[in-house]
């Protein structure tokens, strides 16, 4: 009877659940999606350390779990409010609680399934989405993903734990309530704000410390990139006060704004803004925490994802800045004598030629004069200035595509990085073959193809007289992917251990760009995933609690509206009222997020200016733009359902009276 009587109520409140039951199927596609990339075979072939990225997915995953498993105990006790009278009815015509808890369970079981069912249906397509970002992100072909017994193995149980989770709080909830605040619960009166003009002064403090927190994260990066590289720290330390920042200005804004509006005799008196008003002021005072908390998910959903994408940019326009050439061989002075048998210039020739033709060769080296003049004016003293001759780099230049640089008795300092450019060389003078030449400028606009901090490019004849450093063979190869994984392997060589090694390692001499492009990218491609994975989650709970929150006082505001009417307020007027009720309360934690992503694009399209790659900055402007756009459909799509349901149960028809 009990079954029965539980699918009887959940046909019945299938409008009322249909905002619950869309968000938890959505959780549990996306759950069943990155269960399923944590247990592809694929994720073993394209990500080198996927033991380890398997470990942080399966953790990622349980914490989201448990998140979800909060929210949807928030959830739940908000569907309940709209069944109270329903419960204590139950409990006056004889049924035991015991017997309302086995209805509720029952229901909760019924949800659990078909949500799980209609979550991994929608997550198969998830799933291979998933797959197809990542394949872009590794610059490989698509193919369809093989699916993963494991995967639903562990979505099961993860979905499983968090309805127990839930319904034990609905559990202990039914078991304390008494019947009497079941049957008039709907009857208590709001508690109104105390000391709404101090919630008003916190609400201009938070302000200011959320937009102070933007503008110290903005020069704690540029301290990181330019000046002092340790200084992480405090970025993550203006991040906190950000997070502080939003959940006071929510909550502080959600008990002052109302009785601000409410003072504007000339606003409250047009139309029914007062009842309007009135509403917002009961129900943000009540939530008012919860507003803030939500306004800080969907901030850091922002921050996360536009985080990751800008990421990506970066990682690929680093990639061709750092290792610009295909191939490049380095052979320190150290491994000239073959002490360890390394893998000679012609042995690594034949063995690229295996896997991709050579088109052109290009032989330069870098010279020291076992002095530190030039590192002596910055913070690495002690370490030997290195030297590349003018017609070398200009050579390099010319195969890049690079202007090349003409020096008069001077040279040229070039920076690998923006921290370099902070320290002056100007007052150093360098002797060389009889000669001095001047201090000409630093530059941070090459390619990368000496791994220091800087070089210096001197004329040809100042390095008569110097040491050769490191001899370099840089190759351009034929287009066309190849297997760089396997090419690193055949050129590495073994070094024994020694007391400071506990065992032999592998050397290598060759840098190829192909090698470092699969590792980079399999490892961006799950950092992106898994931001994305967080972002949505984090959404959709955030959306679903604004419209739980608001379905679960229809009752209370069904009897309100039906006082609006008989005050004379048609059925237009009515949905107006409705309508500037729902999207405020909606739009109240919405708005401060969203408006970030200005910020936040900014931000990043600083990064990269300021790491050598302002040409990026467009893309990231328009990631941040499009993922704008995406939140506001998510937005748009939860607050019309929420609207469509409320509309239907509250508003009182012209002609029915009711």
């Amino acid at each position: 009877m009990f079954t029965k009587l539980a699918v009887r109520n959940v046909k019945r409140q299938l409008g009322n659940y249909l905002i619950y039951f869309m968000t938890v199927s959505l959780t549990v596609s996306f759950i069943f999606a990155i269960n399923n990339v944590i247990y592809s075979p694929q994720l073993l072939q394209w990500v080198e350390e996927a033991s380890s990225m398997k470990i942080a997915l399966i953790g990622l995953t349980i914490f989201i779990a448990l998140i979800v498993a909060f929210v949807l105990g928030y959830a739940t006790a908000f569907m309940l409010k709209l069944r109270k009278r329903e419960f204590g009815t139950y409990l006056t015509l004889g049924m035991t609680r015991k017997n309302i808890l086995s209805i509720f369970v029952s229901e909760t079981m019924i949800m659990c399934f078909t949500a799980l069912g209609l979550g991994i249906l929608l997550g198969l397509f998830i799933y291979q989405g998933l797959i197809m970002i990542m394949t872009n992100l590794m610059e490989m072909k698509f193919t369809f993903a093989d699916y993963s017994a494991k995967g639903l193995l562990l979505t099961v149980v993860l979905v499983a734990a968090m309805f127990a989770i839930s319904s034990m709080a609905s559990a202990r909830y039914l078991k304390k309530v008494s019947i009497y605040e079941l049957i008039h619960g709907d009857q208590m009166v709001e508690k109104r704000v105390k000391h709404p003009t101090l919630w008003l002064l916190l609400t201009l403090i938070s302000l200011c410390v959320v937009i102070g927190s933007c503008v110290m994260f903005c020069k704690q990066v540029d301290i990181l990139l330019l000046k002092d590289a340790s200084s992480l720290g405090s970025v993550f330390i203006s991040l906190f006060v950000l997070a502080g920042g939003l959940i006071l200005f929510h909550t502080a804004v959600s008990r002052s704004i109302v009785n601000l509006l409410l003072k504007r005799k000339h606003f409250c008196s047009s139309g029914s803004h007062t009842f309007v008003l009135r509403q917002l002021s009961a129900s943000l005072r009540a939530n008012s925490i919860m507003i803030g908390m939500i306004a800080f998910l969907m901030a850091f959903a922002v921050i996360g994802a536009n985080a990751s994408f800008a990421l990506r940019a970066n990682t690929r326009a680093v990639l061709d800045r750092d290792i610009p050439f295909d191939a490049l061989y380095i052979e320190e002075q150290s491994d000239a004598d073959n002490q360890y048998s390394p893998i000679s210039v012609n042995e690594g020739e034949k063995m690229i030629e295996k896997y991709a033709k050579i088109v052109e060769r290009l032989p330069f080296a870098f010279y020291t004069t076992g002095r530190d003049d030039l590192h002596n004016c910055t913070e690495w003293s002690g370490e030997d200035d290195l030297f590349i001759t003018e017609s070398d780099f200009n050579k390099i230049c010319q195969s890049l595509g690079f202007d090349p640089v003409q020096l008069n008795q001077e040279y040229l300092v070039i920076a690998n990085d923006a921290y370099t450019l902070q320290f002056d060389f100007s007052q150093t003078e360098i002797g060389a073959g009889g000669r001095t030449y001047r201090y000409g400028g630093i530059s941070q606009d090459y390619p990368h193809f000496a791994y220091v901090n800087f070089y210096v490019v001197i004329p040809d004849e100042a390095v008569k007289n110097m040491e050769t450093a490191t001899r370099c063979v840089a190759y351009d190869l034929a287009d066309g992917k190849y297997d760089g994984n396997r090419l690193k392997e055949e050129l590495s060589y073994t070094v024994p251990g020694d007391d400071e090694n506990d065992g032999p390692y592998e050397m290598c001499n060759y840098v190829l760009k192909e090698y470092n492009r699969i590792r980079s990218n399999s490892i961006l491609a799950v950092f992106v995933v898994g931001a994305l994975y967080i972002a949505a989650i984090f959404l959709f709970m955030a959306m679903a609690i604004l419209a739980l929150k608001i379905l679960s006082t229809l009752s209370e505001d069904k009897k309100r509206y039906r006082v609006l009417y008989r005050l004379g307020a048609d059925e237009q007027e009515q949905s107006k009222a409705l309508f500037q009720q729902t999207f405020s309360f909606f739009f109240l934690p919405f708005a401060i997020p969203i408006l970030l992503s200005i910020p936040t694009g900014w931000v990043c399209g600083r990064i990269m200016k300021l790491t050598g790659f302002a040409a990026q900055q467009t893309e990231v402007y328009l990631i941040a733009a499009v993922i704008a756009l995406v939140m506001i459909l998510i937005y748009v799509l939860y607050f019309t359902a929420t609207y469509q349901i409320a509309k239907r149960t509250v508003i009182v028809n012209n002609q029915s009276g009711r």
